[in-house]
């Protein structure tokens, strides 16, 4: 059963001495229940104008100047144009039946209000609940998406804490009730960019939707991170039956995430087909260059190609030389025997907060005896997961 049947959608962006520029040209396609639906392409190939088009998001210069975006409701017999739909009365579905997941989420959150606030008044936007109610929803959403401990854990971790002394029942319920209180009044520059995204997966599923966009939204986080939010996106789309349309130019990441794909280039829907046999048997030019131009760790080429190689039908071999034009610095010489920067047994260490005036200074060390060195015409890399130390 299809919920989102698009069709012939055209999206037409006016610059500034208004001629058109066609984003999104024409196309096609549904979503089903329950489904999981990657939408892939470089930067400019129209999908996240598509999503923005579903959402009733455009900017004021874009207009969607053909086609239709039919949703069905759950509670309606007939499927409901979102072209056509007045604007308000697309609130109604914005956020409450249709939600979106945006690529950075410290642009989506107000830094001046906590994360509680912004949480229940997504909740009492769209439903009809008290206060109180929207509270512990919140609580509810954030333990959902893993931000928040679950009330057993939090009993578990105060009975640890204090397993030499008896412990009151009351004294458990108050521990857990602060715990839960901190958390929502964290502003978000006290969280981490993957607790960031939490709480925008928290704030998008507040009201059951029926469908979730995510467009981009594991970009600014390192893989590991990435991982984690992917496997949490996947179970609350099992466990809620919600489907999800998930956006991004890595294949690698819908790889395991996503039943279907689409594939879009200059506002075209180029190739659709399941995952696995669009992973393996990709049957358009650029489809196989997307595939082919993510490097591979274990080797090392003279010339990484591009998709455009591919568009022209080039055959790209291990061989292949870099053309003039592309090579602009030129073979680079390594001067093993001149280093141009040193660093040795570097240690940075940030103050901790002293609980009284007279306590010693403790330091927290992001950096703890790190040594390295530069040579001229070398390039060197530092990898690692977030709050390693990479940045300091």
């Amino acid at each position: 059963m299809s919920i989102l049947d698009v069709s012939d959608l055209q999206v037409v962006f006016l610059n500034d001495e208004q001629q058109p520029s066609i984003a999104v040209d024409q196309i096609n396609f549904s979503l089903k229940k329950g489904e999981i639906l990657g939408i892939v392409g470089e930067s400019g190939s129209g999908k996240s104008v598509t999503s923005l088009a579903i959402m009733g998001l455009l900017p004021t210069t874009g207009k969607v100047t053909g086609g239709q975006i039919l949703f069905q409701d759950t509670q309606a017999e007939e499927s409901i144009d979102l072209v056509s739909l007045p604007s308000e009365n697309k609130r109604e579905y914005r956020g409450g039946k249709i939600a979106m997941i945006f690529q950075e989420p410290m642009s989506s959150l107000n830094p001046v209000y906590n994360i509680g606030f912004q949480i229940t008044e997504a909740i009492l936007l769209h439903q009809k609940v008290s206060p109180r109610q929207a509270k512990q929803q919140a609580i509810s959403l954030l333990q959902e998406v893993q931000l928040l401990s679950d009330n057993q854990t939090l009993e578990t971790e105060f009975l640890q804490q204090n397993h030499h002394q008896p412990i009151e029942k009351k004294e458990l319920q108050e521990y857990v009730r602060k715990k839960k209180n901190a958390m929502l009044k964290r502003y978000p520059h006290e969280l981490s960019g993957g607790q960031l995204q939490r709480v925008m997966i928290a704030i998008a599923i507040s009201c059951q939707p029926t469908i979730l966009i995510a467009d981009e939204p594991t970009t600014a986080l390192d893989v590991t991170v990435q991982a984690t939010i992917l496997e949490l996106l996947k179970d609350l789309c099992e466990r809620r039956q919600m489907s999800m349309i998930f956006i991004t130019h890595d294949l690698a990441v819908v790889a395991n995430l996503a039943d279907r794909l689409l594939v879009m280039y200059q506002g075209k829907i180029v190739e659709s087909a399941m995952t696995k046999e669009l992973l393996f048997n990709p049957q358009q030019a650029y489809t196989k260059g997307l595939l082919a131009c993510r490097p591979r760790l274990e080797e090392t080429r003279s010339y990484l190609p591009t998709v455009t190689d591919f568009l022209n039908n080039q055959e790209i071999t291990d061989e292949t030389e870099i053309p003039p034009k592309t090579n602009i610095l030129g073979k680079k010489e390594i001067r093993l025997n001149q280093s141009l920067l040193v660093v040795k047994d570097l240690r940075v260490g940030f103050p901790k907060p002293k609980q009284l005036p007279w306590h010693q200074q403790e330091y927290f060390w992001a950096i703890n005896d790190v040594s390295f060195q530069l040579f001229g015409g070398e390039t060197l890399g530092l990898v690692g997961e977030s709050g390693c130390g990479k940045s300091t």
